[in-house]
């Protein structure tokens, strides 16, 4: 096994291990599934409640569009008078069949439909992001979340592995070649704490240190810290070229591991 590997399969076995943490993603992700469990029903209000909460906490924007979190929330109330949604997404990620997506009197799925319009009544885009982030918390984190943060780090992951096997494409707003691609990930990773869940997690904290962008990252205590120490820096934190011994959080912390990780692709990157 590689050194890098073996450094993957270190901190997924860390990850594993911790439950709780202080950091705005485990907060916003808690407080998601609490909203979930107190809105039991699968009536167009509860889904509404919960895209609109996901939207806002993830920032993906849906609200912006007209009618869009609305559409959204009818087309999952139709799909689970047929379907049941828990089992609908569990049997996509086998089968990988978008029959029990399809949209009553249209040639679209749930994933390929196009949500909302704009101001001056136009069509807009697809939901893949929101849609892929309401069905892992309907599965209780069972379901790959398709973001691009995931989507930006997954190559720096695969190259950072050394995997001699060519990358798997990830089309746009794709679900099928994007749940292959993690799962072929997961299998070369061949760690038994990796699931969606935990990779998720690894992929999405490395991204964000690896963009400068810590705020759901570190507690609130964490970033003043940072922001002090950091504040003179021209473009601010930037991973790539910080001591990783000065930062102000303690070393036996995985988040700090999550750094270390993002350093190092860091630099991979700027090598020739």
């Amino acid at each position: 096994m590689s050194k890098h590997l073996k450094t993957l399969h270190s901190l997924f076995e860390k990850l594993h291990n911790i439950k709780v943490d202080s950091s705005g993603y485990s907060l916003g992700k808690a407080t998601i599934l609490k909203v979930f469990n107190a809105t039991n029903s699968y009536t167009t209000e509860d889904i509404l409640a919960r895209l609109t909460l996901i939207d806002s906490m993830y920032s993906t924007q849906m609200s912006r569009r007209y009618y869009g979190l609305e559409e959204l929330a009818k087309v999952l109330t139709e799909i689970n008078q047929n379907k049941p949604l828990e089992k609908a997404f569990m049997d996509f990620l086998q089968d990988k069949s978008y029959n029990p997506f399809i949209i009553k009197g249209k040639k679209t799925n749930l994933f390929s439909e196009k949500y909302g319009i704009g101001k001056n009544g136009e069509d807009k885009g697809q939901a893949v992001s929101l849609i892929s982030k309401y069905a892992y918390f309907e599965t209780e984190f069972r379901f790959p979340i398709y973001d691009s943060i995931v989507r930006e780090m997954y190559p720096r992951i695969w190259n950072y592995c050394g995997f001699k096997e060519q990358m798997p494409e990830i089309k746009a707003n794709d679900m099928v070649s994007f749940i292959e691609a993690i799962d072929l990930l997961i299998s070369k990773l061949d760690c038994t704490d990796v699931t969606y869940d935990t990779l998720d997690r690894v992929l999405w904290y490395v991204g964000k240190i690896y963009r400068g962008n810590l705020s759901l990252v570190l507690s609130m205590e964490e970033y003043k810290a940072f922001v002090k120490l950091y504040s003179k820096n021209k473009g601010g934190f930037d991973v790539a070229n910080a001591d990783l011994n000065s930062l102000p959080i303690p070393h036996d912390n995985i988040v700090y591991d999550f750094f270390v990780l993002a350093k190092e692709l860091k630099l991979l990157d700027s090598k020739p």
